[in-house]
């Protein structure tokens, strides 16, 4: 718990030194038979230009899973930052892009990734904006599987979505 206060507290330190242009981030849980978990990550980035940016994500995870009157839980945490791609827009509101993301496991969780994740923005007013990511495809290094191996998944039912402040 001590690790996670701390690596919570190095986060709030560097969103507020880094003149972040946004921040905001995503929650996430899943619950059914045998299993319950969560997710929330905060997130700040900079936009360098219009095509690039550049940010910053954390994310930690609860995990229980029971079967047949056994249980396992795990807290994990991981260091997400990512470069961001933004190929074409859609009017003035969408705009379509591809994250570079790293995966970084820190607590419970040893390892890396490194993904591309397509998704498509939306820009609903000059402050908010939404952003879904759509599956992805990269390499896992003992993060998210028990082996090494490039691994895709293009799920289009449930996309990541994040919200953001814009400054």
């Amino acid at each position: 718990m001590k690790k996670l206060v701390l690596t919570l507290a190095i986060v709030f330190a560097g969103i507020m030194s880094a003149n972040a242009q946004w921040i905001g981030g995503g929650v996430g849980a899943e619950v059914y038979k045998g299993h319950t978990a969560f997710a929330i990550s905060p997130e700040f980035g900079y936009n360098i230009n219009d095509q690039w940016a550049v940010a910053l994500g954390a994310t930690y995870g609860f995990a229980q899973e029971s079967f047949e009157g056994l249980s396992a839980t795990a807290n994990l945490l991981y260091l997400q930052p990512y470069v961001r791609y933004v190929g074409g827009t859609i009017g003035k509101k969408f705009s379509l892009f591809l994250d570079l993301t790293g995966d970084f496991g820190l607590i419970d969780a040893s390892g890396w990734a490194v993904n591309l994740r397509p998704g498509i923005a939306w820009q609903a007013t000059d402050q908010f904006t939404a952003a879904f990511r759509f599956g992805f495809a990269g390499y896992d290094h003992g993060l998210f599987q028990d082996h090494d191996g490039f691994y895709m998944n293009c799920e289009l039912v449930a996309p990541e979505i994040r919200l953001y402040y814009n400054f």
